[in-house]
């Protein structure tokens, strides 16, 4: 296998880590499991269940090729406010887990590019 194709394959496996990530994520907006949490940011009830939604678009947008790209930035778009959410309630550290999965995101994004040759 040469290196383009293990490159392909290891952005596959990394996407559908990624989208059961996101989707047991999704799970506890959709159900109320997180309102409590998101009420104690501020945010009302009605918040947790449009990021669930858009967790939950993601993640099967992630596994369709035509709809990667939207999925990703869509994707970026919730990890960066989850970001900004921790950072404005002084929970430093859990700052951490949107920011990984916003690398992940985009190196997985990244690893299933088809490499474009020039010359």
């Amino acid at each position: 296998m040469n290196l383009s194709k293990v490159r392909i394959v290891a952005g596959w496996v990394l996407t559908v880590l990624l989208a059961l990530g996101f989707l047991a994520a999704s799970a506890g907006k959709l159900t109320g499991a997180a309102t409590p949490m998101f009420a104690h940011w501020g945010y009302p009830a009605w918040f947790a269940t449009l990021i669930g939604i858009l967790e939950l678009a993601g993640a099967v947008g992630l596994l369709i090729p035509r709809m990667t790209r939207y999925a990703v930035l869509g994707l970026t778009v919730v990890m960066c406010g989850a970001a900004y959410t921790h950072l404005a309630n002084h929970e430093g550290l859990q700052v951490l887990r949107p920011a990984i999965f916003l690398v992940l995101l985009w190196v997985a994004w990244w690893l299933r590019q088809t490499p474009r040759h020039s010359g």
